[in-house]
This record gives structure tokens, sequence and C-alpha cells, in this order.
């Protein structure tokens, strides 16, 4: 009936979010109101699939881990079923293998992305004592992190969660029983080439170099943005809203903007788009 796969840091709460899911998908399927289809909820997740942290510390291992994982969440798949897969899901290329699995098997799909920043992961993966992995592999599994994209197919829809905020369950719920079923043979239009790698790039840039201007201490209600794009005539102008801004909330805005943009216009529609959700808009 469908998937969703969980992706984020090592220590990034994902966990916390499968249970929150989880929790809340049966008690809806229990709830007087509810007079659909009755679906069971089942969670795959490293545990139950015998996958342990030391597999993470030899690439090797770790690619038979991921195989038995994969073997778990397949099985799991189908018409009444609702399967949340809780695991790294690091590396885009072993979400496409689930999403194409779940097409396959006429599931609908949702990758639910916990945005919580490497800083406060290190954190939380030190208070674990005993339980946590290597610290070279921790290391390593952030760096080789391949973070979820709304403009590629296999991610799609995409949901990012900031660690401060309360998932939105509703949403999630309404993806998973009334989102559209891809079947086997579903084509999707093909974005022109290089859009993506030019919204990732352009959309990072100025996400950290407006975070990096406002942790130097300026209050200001503008910011000069620094790489409009060569069809963009001048500078742009950012207008800020009166709070504090965050790295999880540039993180989730950056991923509601795209999706719509031409290559020549990511960075203007991206300065826009977020004045609109700010509502600085001059």
């Amino acid at each position: 009936m469908a998937l969703v796969t969980i992706a984020g840091y090592p220590c990034s709460g994902k966990s916390r979010i499968a249970r929150m899911l989880a929790d809340d998908f049966r008690a809806r399927l229990q709830s007087s109101e509810y007079d659909g289809p009755k679906f069971e909820v089942v969670v795959v997740d490293d545990d139950s699939s015998h996958v342990p942290r030391s597999v993470y510390d030899d690439s090797k291992v770790e690619k038979s881990g991921r195989a038995n994982l994969f073997s778990n969440v397949t099985r799991s798949l189908g018409q009444e079923t609702i399967t949340i897969c809780d695991s790294l899901n690091y590396i885009k290329g072993f979400r496409y293998q689930m999403y194409c699995a779940a097409r396959e098997a006429s599931c609908r799909v949702c990758t639910v992305y916990v945005a919580t920043p490497p800083e406060r992961c290190t954190e939380w993966h030190e208070e674990r004592g005993e339980c946590s992995y290597k610290s070279t592999t921790f290391e390593n599994l952030i760096m080789r992190f391949e973070e979820p994209s709304s403009m590629v197919r296999w991610d799609s829809p995409l949901v990012t969660i900031s660690p401060d905020e309360e998932p939105p369950l509703e949403e999630i719920w309404n993806i998973v029983t009334k989102g559209e079923k891809k079947g086997p043979n579903a084509a999707r239009p093909k974005p022109p080439p290089n859009t993506l790698l030019i919204l990732t790039n352009t959309t990072h840039t100025i996400t950290t170099s407006l975070l990096a201007h406002l942790n130097a201490g300026p209050a200001t209600s503008t910011y000069i943005v620094p790489c409009p794009p060569a069809a963009s005539a001048g500078s742009l102008t950012l207008h800020l809203p009166m709070r504090r801004v965050t790295l999880p909330e540039m993180q989730r805005l950056k991923r509601q903007a795209a999706g719509s943009w031409s290559e020549s216009e990511v960075a203007s529609a991206f300065v826009r788009f977020l004045e609109t959700v700010w509502a600085t808009a001059p």
C-alpha cells in the first residue's frame, strides 16, 4: 500500500520519528472515525534486519547488511501494509532501489528527511556511550550522506523535518493514503540537464552565506545575495524577517521551494520564495 523511507544522519532522531509515525498511523486506523480499509503498519529497521552498527565499519559488510534490510523491506511491501523503513538510507542509489521495489508492488511512496544539523547529531552520538558508532565511522557516514531531493522521482514526495518541530503527521498520512500510485511503467518528465546541480549549488551557496552573515552579528532587514545567475540583472536583495533564521528552517525551505524553476532563475526564485514565506516581500 505504501512505503515511507526515513533518511538522515546517524543519531539524528530518525527512530523517534519512525515510532511517532507508526503510532500515529495505528491510532488513525483504529479510530472510530476511520472508515477506510484496514492496513498493517510495519517498521523495518537495522535491528530487525540484523544490521548492527559495526557493519558500517567495513564497506563489504555494510553492503551485505543493506541487502538484508532491502530484503526485509521488499517482503513487507503489499496492498495491505504501510511499511516504514527506519535506517540511515544515506545512499541515493539505495533509496532508488527501494522506490523501484515499491513501484513494482504498486505502493505509494514518501521520503521523510530528518534534517538534524551534524553538530547536534555529534552531541547525541557522544551521549550514547557503548551503543555508539566508531568515531571514524560516524564521521564518514556524515561525510558520505547523500541528501534527499524533491527534484528526483525516487525521493518524491519529500517531507523535511526539523528536530525542533513536530512532524507534519497529517501531511504524511495524506501522502500515504491518498497520494499518487506509480505503476511499474509510470513515466515522469525528465528535468533539463544540470538543473538539479544548479539548484543544489545555488541554494546551498545562498543558505551558507546568509547564515554566515547572520551569525557574524549584524541585525539587518536586508541581505545582498552574492550569487545571482548570469541571466539576472544586477544583484539580488533578500528581505529578512524580524526574528532569528535557523539552519533547519533554511534546509526545509530550500526543499519546499524546489520544483518549478528554470536553470537561469534558481537564485532569483529562491530569494523570492523566502520572502513570500517570511512575508517580507517589498
